[in-house]
């Protein structure tokens, strides 16, 4: 053992038996350690959020022991996103169940997963979405085309599985486009042999990172912003309900959004619902490329899009808004149920 944990197995090929008999373990240690310290703090709730599979569980163990509410903050589907580890996947599914109406309330990021939970678990979860500064983007200059009248579809973030094929059907579409002033902008950690490594090489101008102060100037200068995701992935159900962090973004930057992702996920039906963007929604280069076309063609179109995501930005992704939906839910936690026999510990690991 080290520490609660085993620390042999791997050996005799048992190290899938060994993770799945240490992650109820990890749960024990974290949630009573958590639970000391939600006692000697004198907290008066336990909020956990989705990330390593023993963190939810972990929580709810404290907020038990400790004798106070426990709230979820669901970011991505519990079970769906241990789809690579199957010792994870088995524990996340045992135990979502029980997380989910066990606590005093459920927060997600946007109305896909909300709609999930409630079908799924027959819960009312809260729409908080994921929030950014609105007054960084008040305070910075619109769009000035440049002077060498260069176009620029921008993308900002992190490019990994959940976008690869998106790429993919962009740079097609800007040969069909066949226009030399359209440039593709890239801001991303990744490197030029990384991207090239998953098929996305070709014409477009790659940007190092940079420092998040530095985003609303960048997404500001625009004249269309890309916002993709995948369509053929290893987590579909995981793509279906991403509330990507840069949505809030690229509609405070009042430029237009052009959002290419599957027909059921949420950034399809946010900006399809809202007319705060574009949707291309089928993997098809040739209608991607008409849609560009329309969108860079018509300035009306360009100054409609642009309010109507200013004001969906101020409505739903100010850092105010999310503070006072999230303190909301906290103030209307019920008081402390106690633990019953249906929530105990043992029930877990039957």
């Amino acid at each position: 053992m080290q520490g609660d944990r085993i620390g042999r197995g791997s050996r005799w090929g048992l190290i899938n038996l060994r993770e799945a008999l240490n992650i109820p373990l990890a749960i024990l240690q974290q949630g009573r350690a958590l639970a000391r310290i939600v006692r000697d703090e004198k907290c008066e709730a336990v909020v956990a959020c989705t990330g390593d599979v023993t963190l939810l569980p972990a929580g709810y163990l404290a907020s038990r022991l400790a004798g106070v509410p426990f709230f979820a903050y669901i970011f991505d589907h519990y079970a769906y996103r241990e789809w690579a580890n199957p010792a994870a996947r088995f524990w996340a599914r045992r135990l979502e169940r029980i997380l989910m109406k066990g606590s005093a309330g459920v927060i997600v990021p946007n109305e896909i997963l909300r709609d999930d939970l409630r079908e799924h678990f027959g819960i009312e979860a809260t729409v908080v979405h994921n929030s950014c500064e609105i007054a960084d983007y008040e305070s910075t200059p619109a769009n000035v085309s440049p002077s060498n009248g260069d176009v620029k579809i921008v993308y900002t973030g992190d490019i990994y599985e959940a976008h690869y094929d998106a790429f993919h059907t962009l740079l097609a579409a800007l040969k069909l486009l066949d226009r030399a002033e359209v440039k593709i902008h890239i801001y991303t950690s990744r490197t030029i042999e990384e991207l090239a490594s998953v098929g996305i090489s070709g014409s477009f101008v790659l940007h190092p990172h940079y420092a998040l102060s530095e985003m609303p100037s960048i997404q500001r200068e625009a004249d269309l912003l890309f916002l993709p995701l995948a369509f053929d992935s290893p987590y579909p159900e995981l793509v279906r309900t991403s509330a990507p962090g840069k949505l809030g973004e690229y509609l405070a930057a009042r430029r237009p959004v052009l959002g290419h992702a599957p027909p059921d996920c949420f950034i399809s039906w946010y900006l399809r619902t809202h007319q705060c963007g574009v949707v291309v929604d089928r993997r098809d280069a040739a209608h991607l490329a008409r849609k560009i076309a329309e969108v860079l063609d018509d300035r009306q179109l360009q100054r409609t899009i642009g309010e109507r995501a200013w004001t969906q930005a101020v409505k739903d992704f100010s850092v105010s808004t999310a503070r006072n939906q999230f303190l909301e839910v906290l103030r209307r936690a019920p008081a402390e149920r106690g633990t019953s026999k249906r929530h105990q510990i043992g029930d877990w690991v039957k």
